[in-house]
């Protein structure tokens, strides 16, 4: 067996501050081993007995105060589900995603579809890891109502996730609702109330800034152009197939009175109030003042501005989707390739962003006190 390999992988169970020194004080006993006349397979037995024994939210072992490690875990957990939650919303608001009402290109439904299969595995894997999060905020919690809470969190997820997919009694989603808000919210009411909130004062150079605000700005940019021709022009084209775009705006103002400047007017206002949040965002992370906006902290507004632009989107092409609806007897929806795939980027965008605030850098750490191995 190769003993470094297991003492590398036992490391890793430690806190992260501690890791580096208990695998160089392991790896030292196990070449002194012999000499000490001790059998090189009983350190790596004490290694492992260490690792099960530690005290994981020690100062000592994580360089942090007491307490710490497990508020971290619990922010972690609770923007995990919010960001599985408002991406199962945003999907069951935007319309079913699986069923386009009209035809849309064969390797565009391919890559739609993939792209869902994917998000279903992701959002399946998400709750196991939110469980698995409040679970450890538990387990290092040495508050017993912390951990009562943070246990009935992690017991009412999966509830909560059966009664999102499967029909089950009232009570049965109550009571997931109930264990899953009720026991973080308490979770977190006390765990943060343990110890004083302590903001570090973080901040980038100019150098890190720059190409993440240019980046995001393009993307806001790219976006709501697109978004904005596919609304006026794509997506009325694909839900009455078979007629020209001046015949289709033709028909709506005759038999529905559609006025062609009101719904152009909605749509520039949508693409005005992102492109200017967008560009608010970029001006003020290029001065000297912006430094506070981190690479991070950007991608989270930007983040933002996408997911609120996309899902406000359907608002900007109301007037068009209905009055097509009216005309030519469709449903309201979207149904260009470009509106499904706006449907998964949305979402996608909102939780992205919810990741980037919940897994927030950890704080300075101090060294600590090297702990014997065996």
């Amino acid at each position: 067996m190769n003993l470094d390999l297991v003492l590398r992988a036992v490391s890793r169970t430690m806190p992260v501050a501690s890791r580096a020194r208990h695998l160089e004080q392991w790896r030292a006993d196990v070449a002194g081993a012999h000499e000490a006349g001790v059998r090189r397979g009983d350190v790596v037995r004490g290694a492992i007995a260490v690792a099960l024994s530690a005290d994981r939210d020690s100062p000592v072992l994580t360089g942090e105060p007491r307490g710490t490690a497990s508020r971290r875990l619990s922010r972690r957990g609770v923007t995990l589900l919010a960001a599985v939650g408002a991406t199962s919303a945003a999907l069951w608001m935007t319309g079913d995603l699986t069923s386009p009402e009209v035809a849309i290109p064969a390797v565009v439904e391919i890559a739609l579809a993939a792209g869902r299969s994917a998000l279903s595995v992701l959002l399946f894997g998400g709750v196991l890891l939110a469980i698995a999060l409040f679970i450890g905020a538990a387990a290092l919690s040495r508050s017993a109502v912390v951990r009562f809470a943070f246990a009935a969190t992690a017991l009412g997820i999966p509830v909560l996730a059966l009664a999102a997919v499967r029909p089950v009694a009232a009570g049965v989603s109550a009571a997931g609702v109930g264990l899953t808000v009720g026991g973080a919210a308490i979770g977190l009411a006390g765990a943060w109330r343990s110890m004083p909130l302590a903001l570090e004062d973080r901040s980038a150079p100019l150098a890190r800034r720059r190409p993440v605000a240019i980046a995001g700005l393009v993307s806001v940019t790219a976006l709501l152009v697109l978004g904005a021709l596919d609304l006026l022009v794509w997506n009325p084209l694909a839900k009455v197939p078979g007629y020209e775009l001046d015949a289709i705006y033709a028909a709506m103002i005759a038999a529905d009175g559609f006025d062609p400047a009101f719904a152009a007017g909605a749509v520039a206002v949508w693409v005005g109030v992102w492109l200017v949040a967008a560009a608010g965002v970029t001006v003020g992370s290029l001065t000297r003042g912006g430094a506070w906006l981190t690479p991070r902290r950007l991608g989270i507004l930007y983040l933002s501005i996408i997911g609120a632009a996309l899902f406000l989107r359907l608002f900007a092409g109301f007037s068009i989707g209905m009055s097509i609806a009216d005309t030519f007897a469709t449903s309201g929806g979207d149904v260009s390739a470009l509106s499904q795939a706006f449907h998964l980027i949305g979402p996608l965008s909102f939780a992205a962003a919810l990741l980037l605030f919940g897994w927030a850098p950890a704080g300075r750490r101090t060294t600590g006190v090297p702990v014997a191995a065996t």
